[in-house]
């Protein structure tokens, strides 16, 4: 990675990332997928094979079709997330670290990094989460799902962060485990560095410029942000 401005924050993913979050994905699913066709969504729209996001894409696409108002959509997609938040506060409750990525945030803030989250978790599950692994000290802003409208890779979501904490896109280095983390990073310029952890593909991480595996992690993952400062 060629070495630009040194960079004042550190952005990271929550899941995967900073903790394990041990969410029933398929659970989670299922539920929304039974909500939406209680709505007359139809079965061949939906699958557990894809994100919530992007079932509740398609469930909108069909709704806007069928002529349902932006408030009555609005209001059946508020009724599948809260179902999903439920599910999400099981798991928050149960997080657990991943090992050596405490000796990371400590470097960081050693170093005069200011440091946040974005996920696609809701802000309060997310505060719940890093309180069980007792990581909430290190971080100034905590952006969820429920506090913006456009989430990563959208450029919007990065770009709100570096506002809440007044520094440049190209000032930043984002640290995550999945190809939304590290196109977000591109999209804005910034710095990127995917970790390679228990649910990472690593064939869609190939698009950043250093994959660190997890039992590489804190000592390589140092290392590399050292280069940066």
């Amino acid at each position: 990675m060629q070495k630009r401005k040194p960079i004042k924050a550190i952005v990271w993913d929550l899941d995967g990332t900073l903790i394990h979050f041990k969410i029933d994905y398929l659970r989670a699913r299922r539920t929304a997928i039974e909500i939406l066709k209680d709505y007359g969504v139809p079965k061949k729209l939906l699958t557990v094979n894809i994100s919530i996001l992007e079932n509740m894409k398609s469930a909108r696409e069909f709704f806007e079709k069928e002529g349902l108002t932006q408030k009555r959509i609005n209001e059946i997609i508020e009724e599948v997330n809260n179902e999903i938040i439920k599910i999400e506060y099981e798991a928050a409750r149960n997080a657990t670290i991943i090992n050596g990525i405490d000796k990371v945030l400590e470097f960081a803030k050693n170093n005069n990094l200011k440091q946040a989250i974005f996920t696609f978790n809701t802000k309060k599950n997310a505060v719940i989460s890093l309180k069980k692994v007792n990581l909430l000290q290190y971080f100034k802003v905590i952006v969820g799902r429920d506090n913006i409208t456009n989430l990563k890779p959208h450029p919007d979501h990065l770009n709100h962060i570096c506002n809440q904490l007044n520094v440049k896109p190209d000032e930043i280095l984002v640290i995550g485990d999945n190809i939304r983390d590290i196109e977000a990073a591109i999209n804005i310029g910034a710095y990127s560095i995917a970790l390679n952890t228990k649910l990472a593909r690593i064939e869609t991480l190939q698009i950043a410029g250093i994959i660190i595996n997890e039992d590489e992690i804190p000592l390589k993952l140092i290392e590399e942000v050292e280069k940066l400062l």
